[in-house]
């Protein structure tokens, strides 16, 4: 059996080193099932892994692609489940940017029916970093102020949703803030704020000196302003470094505060907790969608012959939402 895959054989720049190949990957055995990818998306932590500044790198050649679902159209034999038709979760390994793959049937995460298409694809990464975050280093109530900078990434999307549901408030730090202000309110952002214009002293008198819990995926002076703003005993969790600066922690803070200041993978959570946790949080996340919680914008979806031109998308700054690949 044949597949289409988005295959790199070099680490490098994703648009140029990741090339739609026919690869064979055999027949479904007994206990397998052949899925049909329908959505996958383009993370920063996909372009990290294709260009080797992951923490965690495929051997070459690889097949690229980490999060989306899939139709199970073909069973191996003697295998029932999951149903021919199921929507499933793609696979992250060996790669999930692929046309088929051959699949353990009984390790397939069915997709609960009737859900959309595109925020179920989206649902593996970043809805459940947002939900360990925000349950695992602080407990958060309603009233209690959330800070995150990033604001604007799928993250930052979910972070807010959750916690307008659980009525937290947030203060959310991004680029470009003005252009983005209204669309953030509308998802239930309290207060939206430029990194240039971001005034710790400010922050920390309209947040009453309550911010308990702070998201850092930038680094370098935005997460070091970030920190002279939060309350006393609060967390600072690291999860990504756009800038590629080293985080300057200042010391008065920890001494004086007692700053914490944690990091977080979901990567290594997923392998270090057992099936029922991994489900549990699961299970929240898929509820939260078919409540109409969590929502996201997508930028753009490209066929998996114009993989290099999705590629070139997901890495501009003027996109809105995520870029998605599908057949």
């Amino acid at each position: 059996m044949e597949t289409i895959a988005a295959v790199h054989r070099q680490y490098g720049e994703p648009a140029k080193v990741v090339k739609a190949e026919t690869i064979e990957i055999g027949e479904p055995a007994k206990g397998q099932a052949v899925v049909k990818l329908l959505r996958a998306v383009i993370n920063p932590s996909d372009l990290g892994m294709i260009g080797g500044s992951y923490g965690r790198l495929r051997p070459l050649p690889a097949v690229a692609g980490r999060e989306g679902i899939g139709e199970v159209v073909a069973l191996g034999p003697d295998t029932e489940y999951p149903k021919i038709g199921s929507i499933v979760q793609l696979p992250p390994e060996p790669g999930a940017w692929s046309q088929y793959q051959i699949c353990d049937a009984s390790k397939l995460f069915v997709i609960p029916s009737g859900l959309p298409h595109d925020i179920c694809a989206m649902a593996f990464i970043n809805p459940p970093t947002a939900l360990c975050v925000l349950d695992t280093f602080e407990k958060l109530g309603a009233g209690d102020w959330f800070v995150q900078n990033g604001a604007g990434s799928a993250l930052g999307y979910f972070i807010i949703q959750i916690c307008r549901a659980r009525g937290i408030k947030t203060v959310n730090v991004l680029r470009n803030a003005a252009t983005r202000r209204a669309e953030l309110e509308a998802i239930g952002a309290d207060i939206v704020v430029d990194e240039l214009d971001f005034d710790a002293k400010k922050i920390k008198e309209l947040t009453g000196g309550r911010l308990k819990l702070g998201l850092n995926q930038i680094g370098g002076n935005s997460v070091s302003n970030m920190i002279k703003a939060m309350g006393d005993s609060a967390t600072v969790v690291t999860i990504g470094g756009m800038v590629s600066d080293p985080i300057r922690f200042p010391t008065r803070f920890l001494i004086f505060n007692d700053l914490r200041l944690r990091g977080f993978w979901w990567d290594k959570f997923q392998r270090t907790h057992n099936s029922d946790v991994i489900g549990e949080i699961f299970d929240k996340i898929f509820k939260m969608i078919s409540d109409g919680v969590l929502k996201a914008p997508v930028d753009s979806v490209y066929p998996m012959k114009d993989v290099d031109k999705a590629l070139a998308r997901a890495s501009e700054n003027s996109r809105s939402g995520k870029v998605m690949l599908s057949f």
